[in-house]
């Protein structure tokens, strides 16, 4: 007899199989500059965020590991040449990593060989579905940030300058830029986003 499965443990079973995949080809493409997936995570986080300036406990994190772990593999970024520590502007004492001009060489063919990989599979959805795919995993991702899953999330959906409007097309508004958005505009990763103090936005969403 076969038990069907609960279409919750279809959805995560489907994404993790998305991760896997992902994360497979990354380690690929890393292990071919020399990298670890590590090394590869965090030059990828800096170039994907350009105008954030992170410290070692902001990039920990983004990418939900240990402090420990990613001061060893900045350290060996910095060895190899691809990052750099400044001191912030506005305290000294602080300090922000920056991709040299080879990080960020590396970093932007890591992730153009990512994109053009899925890209095709992608092309196989309209335009239409398309947004409706990047609306419900920003739907997922703000949901999981509100349970504690997740320490970042960086979507319209989490953010405090987002603003749903009702009975209007398109249904939402960024404060910040002072513009209506679209499903496909909504915004990942974001690099002004700020968390809203009180996440009910995410659940208001339509």
């Amino acid at each position: 007899m076969i038990y069907p499965m609960p279409l919750t443990h279809k959805i995560v079973a489907a994404l993790e199989r998305l991760g896997q995949v992902l994360r497979s080809l990354l380690l690929t493409d890393a292990i071919a500059e020399g990298l670890s997936i590590t090394q590869a995570q965090i030059l990828l986080q800096c170039y994907l965020q350009p105008g954030r300036l992170y410290g070692i406990s902001e990039l920990a994190s983004e990418l939900e590991l240990t402090q420990p772990t990613i001061s060893d593999a900045v350290t060996t970024l910095q060895r190899k040449g691809l990052l750099q520590k400044l001191p912030r502007e506005d305290d000294r004492r602080a300090l922000v990593l920056l991709l040299t001009p080879k990080g960020k060489a590396i970093a932007r063919r890591l992730w153009q060989q990512q994109v053009r990989r899925f890209e095709n599979s992608l092309n196989h959805l309209s335009s239409v579905e398309l947004s409706q795919l990047l609306y419900l995993l920003l739907r997922t991702i703000a949901a999981a940030y509100e349970e504690g899953l997740l320490h970042a999330a960086r979507t319209c959906l989490t953010c405090r300058f987002f603003q749903v409007l009702s009975d209007r097309q398109p249904a939402y508004f960024c404060s910040l830029l002072e513009t209506p958005l679209e499903l496909a505009e909504l915004r990942f990763p974001c690099p002004e986003h700020e968390p809203s103090p009180t996440l009910s936005t995410a659940s208001e969403v339509r």
